[in-house]
C-alpha cells in the first residue's frame, strides 16, 4: 500500500514548515510540509493546534472557536481547500452537527477530530491508521488530561477474564461426576470437559500473549 504524504513525513496533519515543533526530524527534506521523527509527534503538534484555537484564537464572528465549523474553517481555510465539505466530513465522524458546540479540549473529542482530520488529509482509509494508544500518547505530549483506558475495555483484561471462565469447567467436571448417578449425559460432560478446558485456555492465553506484543510493537513503531 502506497502510503501518502502525511503517513510518510509522521505528520498525519500534514501541518507546514514554519514552527518549531517538538520532534522535528533533523533533516527536512520535503520542502513545504513538516516531518516528524515518529508519529506521535506529528499526532502532537495536531493536538497542539487544536488547544491553541480553543484557547487562544477567535472565530469569524470574535466568539471562541468551539464548533467544527469553525475549527475547520481556521484548519483548512476556503482559499485552498473545499471548508465546506471538509467540515460535513469532521462532523460526521464525530456524529454532531457542524455549528454544535464542542469541548474541543476533552479527550474523547480531541481524538475525534483528531482522526477526522487525519482523515481527510491522507485518504479514508487512514482514518484508523494509528491506534488508540498512539493518538492518547500524542495528546499526553500535547498535554491533554487523557483517562486511562477502563479495565473492562483492555484486550489484555478481556483476553484474561475468558481465560478464567474457560477454567470455571474444572468445577463444571466435578459437579457432573456427581450428578452421574441421575444422567449418562453428566458423565459424557465430565469426560469431554477436560480437553474443552485446555483449549480454551491456550487459546486464551495465546491472545493475552498476542495483544502484549501488539500493544509493544504499536508503541515502538517509529
Amino acid at each position: 500500500m502506497s502510503l501518502p504524504r502525511g503517513i510518510r513525513n509522521h505528520n498525519p496533519g500534514n501541518i507546514e514548515l514554519g514552527a518549531p515543533w517538538e520532534g522535528l526530524a533533523a533533516e527536512q527534506t520535503d520542502g513545504r510540509f513538516c516531518q516528524f521523527t515518529s508519529p506521535k509527534w506529528g499526532i502532537r503538534a495536531i493536538a497542539r493546534i487544536l488547544i491553541t484555537y480553543a484557547d487562544q484564537r477567535r472565530a469569524a464572528d470574535g466568539s471562541p472557536i468551539d464548533t467544527v465549523a469553525e475549527v475547520v474553517a481556521r484548519w483548512a481555510p476556503p482559499v485552498e481547500n473545499d471548508t465546506g465539505a471538509y467540515t460535513r466530513h469532521v462532523a460526521a465522524r464525530l456524529g454532531v452537527g457542524p455549528d454544535q458546540i464542542i469541548e474541543i479540549k476533552r479527550a474523547e473529542v480531541m481524538r475525534g477530530l483528531i482522526r477526522a482530520i487525519i482523515a481527510h488529509e491522507n485518504g479514508p482509509r487512514f482514518a484508523d491508521y494509528y491506534s488508540d494508544a498512539e493518538i492518547d500518547q500524542g495528546m499526553r505530549l500535547a498535554g491533554v488530561d487523557v483517562p486511562p483506558k477502563p479495565l473492562a475495555k483492555s484486550r489484555t483484561i478481556r483476553a484474561g477474564a475468558a481465560t478464567t471462565a474457560a477454567t470455571g469447567l474444572a468445577g463444571l467436571a466435578e459437579v457432573a461426576d456427581q450428578l452421574a448417578p441421575l444422567s449418562g449425559l453428566a458423565a459424557q460432560i465430565a469426560g469431554a470437559a477436560p480437553v474443552v478446558l485446555v483449549i480454551l485456555v491456550l487459546v486464551g492465553v495465546g491472545y493475552m500473549v498476542w495483544c502484549r506484543i501488539d500493544d509493544q510493537r504499536t508503541e515502538a513503531r517509529p
